[in-house]
């Protein structure tokens, strides 16, 4: 009597090969090849666009900053003109 465990329940016809028995080589279908190939490249260019908007949205962002402290030190200046002719009156 086999002791069957967990693993090997069911016997498959190509569960286990004899000692001497030899397979065939495994055909590929060159069209799983070619649909990996482009899916690998939409990957990619996927990837580098992603990167390209990255580097825009933190150019952007960059230059929204830029703007804010210029024109606070801006506000700033003419303020403080503002205050000194004031005070000249």
């Amino acid at each position: 009597m086999l002791d069957m465990t967990t693993f090997a329940q069911s016997r498959s016809p190509f569960g286990r090969l004899e000692a001497g028995s030899v397979r065939a080589p495994k055909k590929y279908d060159i069209r799983v090849v070619d649909q990996f190939y482009v899916y690998c490249q939409a990957v990619s260019r996927i990837e580098d666009h992603r990167e390209t908007l990255i580097r825009s949205w933190t150019a952007a962002k960059r230059v929204v900053w830029i703007a804010l402290l210029a024109g606070s030190l801006l506000f700033y200046y003419l303020m403080e003109r503002a205050a000194h002719a004031a005070s000249l009156l």
